[in-house]
């Protein structure tokens, strides 16, 4: 998947950071080193990886033209998101 821009406002960054705790670039940290991702129920996609730091993080986003992303939300991975992202990556 060719990612070449993030799209943000003011609300997904109120959201993320004050409902969620993760910072606009904490979230495309997740797409800079081979992120793993995931279609969802919605439509939108999930990308899994972790942060310059190493916080493993979930972003949901949705693709839009010429790579553009704008991310919905994002979270810390849960025990069971961790052991699904740790599977999939030793494949």
């Amino acid at each position: 998947m060719r990612i070449v821009d993030f799209e943000w406002d003011d609300g997904n960054v109120l959201h993320l950071t004050l409902v969620h705790g993760v910072e606009p670039e904490e979230a495309e940290q997740v797409f800079a080193v081979r992120p793993l991702f995931r279609k969802t129920k919605r439509g939108h996609y999930a990308a899994f990886g972790p942060t310059r730091s190493g916080r493993l993080l979930v972003v949901v986003f949705e693709r839009k033209p010429r790579g553009l992303v704008l991310v919905i939300t994002g979270w810390d991975m849960s025990t069971q998101e961790r052991r699904y992202y740790q599977r999939q990556r030793s494949k």
